[in-house]
């Protein structure tokens, strides 16, 4: 099974995942990914504590798909 880490970025500050995980596949990476980034942005947009959330992805060291997620408001 291939293990997978998720590096988190908040507003340029980086929390390497050292451990990681062992998923089934690509797929379910991507979905933990995904899950991942959007509660974490959630909570960081609700406290205010960032705009921009990023999770790098690496599949054995290597880098294997990064999601980005930026909040922005306008005001009138």
């Amino acid at each position: 099974m291939p293990r997978f880490h998720f590096d988190i970025h908040e507003n340029g500050r980086v929390f390497p995942d050292e451990d990681g995980q062992d998923l089934a596949n690509e797929n379910d990476a991507r979905k933990e990914a995904v899950m991942s980034g959007a509660s974490i942005a959630r909570d960081a947009f609700v406290s205010g504590s960032a705009r921009h959330v990023v999770v790098d992805v690496r599949e054995e060291g290597a880098p294997f798909l990064k999601v980005s997620i930026t909040l922005e408001v306008d005001e009138a």
